[in-house]
């Protein structure tokens, strides 16, 4: 039987879809399903008759997209005990592919592929978030039913130039390592980062050999030890910047947020921030960074306790959406934008601890919602990019305190 390299952390194949247990079951949102062909063709051969009409009523052709979705939001296949009717009567290989792959991610490399999970599904949050180690990769063989799922496979696409897929994975191991540096703070980390993929950022075409001495650089405890307090000092932490950008982002998270127990998340932000909305919906920029700068010292202590939790969420997000190339966009916006996400998540679970909120289940749903709106939404993912600066040292000073 055919065989495929996969890198992928090692919690991949410990994941199991159970909606009658996530709490948030994917099912609900407001996503589009897309119908593929093989889910079509099986469903109309669906005896007897009366049973393929009611279940393909339910689709609907969008001419402009070429495609059949499942028009009625939340998916009216949810049963009460929030399982899937089509598998559960017909079996898995009625599943659109969506719902077969999610919450899986697959990337696509030529000689290997990649696999993680994305946290918007709450069940892959909290076997991400809450291990009691640091994430831990490995290469496994996969087969072609795991492989294709019977012919039901997402490729995600991956925006970046060949110079870099031909060694992605040197590429990611050297990012990863930096972010699980412990001898430097979560900010320090990102910093560090950020100055990496600059000169990623620069590298020629064919500079094969730079690219390999950038890596090995910043793989070096040696290098990290001498230039990591340099690259710090040099970044001077805005915080007006830092809560002009943020409120930016929560007011529109306010009204992305169309279900009223995501409003909570954003009620926990204003009470522990002690920010309100003014009549047209805004928040005052000036009476956040005084909360801000007022809840420094807990914050710090939150850090500290929380450190595993934020760099799980670090190295996933970057791993699973393959930053700096997430975005149909520049490294220096793609680099923003994830540190901008890490910053919301940070701000959301800190304001979840202090209002006694922050248990596996809540932050789970947490980080569901935070990244539905963000990894699965892509107006409001193009409305963050340009709120990003254009420039990575100015993302830098804009959003991490060294």
């Amino acid at each position: 039987m055919k065989t495929y390299l996969y890198f992928q952390p090692e919690y991949v194949d410990e994941f199991v879809c159970d909606g009658s247990k996530c709490g948030d079951s994917c099912c609900e949102r407001s996503w589009s399903i897309v119908v593929d062909e093989k889910t079509l063709e099986l469903c109309e051969l669906i005896k007897p008759a009366d049973k393929t009409r009611d279940i393909t009523s339910r689709f609907a052709y969008d001419a402009d997209a070429e495609k059949y979705f499942i028009k009625e939001k939340p998916c009216p296949f949810l049963t009460e005990k929030k399982l899937c009717r089509l598998q559960l009567e017909y079996g898995e290989n009625f599943l659109p592919e969506t719902c077969v792959t999610y919450p899986r991610r697959t990337l696509d490399f030529g000689k290997f592929f990649e696999r993680s999970l994305v946290m918007s599904c709450p069940l892959a949050a909290e076997l991400i978030l809450f291990r009691d180690e640091p994430i831990k990769f490995e290469f496994v063989k996969v087969s072609e039913p795991a492989h294709s799922r019977e012919g039901k496979f997402i490729i995600n696409p991956v925006y970046s130039e060949q110079k870099f897929i031909a060694h992605m994975l040197e590429v990611q191991i050297a990012m990863i390592s930096i972010l699980q540096e412990r001898t430097l703070t979560l900010d320090q980390r990102l910093i560090v980062l950020g100055f990496f993929m600059d000169k990623l950022d620069e590298i020629g075409h064919n500079d094969e050999e730079s690219l390999m001495k950038l890596i090995t650089a910043y793989e070096s405890k040696k290098f990290l030890s001498e230039q990591a307090p340099r690259m710090t000092a040099s970044v001077h932490f805005n915080a007006q910047n830092f809560s002009a950008l943020m409120v930016k982002i929560f007011e529109s998270l306010y009204t992305d947020f169309d279900f009223e127990d995501r409003k909570k998340i954003f009620e926990m932000v204003a009470e522990t921030f002690g920010i309100v909305l003014d009549a047209n919906e805004q928040i005052s920029v000036e009476n956040f960074a005084a909360n801000y700068e007022r809840l420094a010292d807990k914050r710090k202590n939150f850090l500290t306790r929380r450190a595993l939790i934020m760099e799980n969420f670090l190295v996933n997000e970057l791993f699973g959406n393959c930053y700096p190339w997430r975005y149909k966009a520049s490294v220096a916006k793609n680099f923003g934008i994830f540190v901008a996400t890490y910053k919301l998540f940070e701000l959301m679970t800190f304001a979840a601890e202090q209002q006694n909120s922050a248990d596996k289940e809540n932050l789970s749903l947490l980080t569901g919602y935070l990244l539905s709106s963000i990894n699965h939404t892509e107006p409001f993912a193009k409305k963050i990019l340009n709120f990003i600066p254009d420039d990575i040292f100015d993302s830098l000073e804009t959003l991490l305190d060294a």
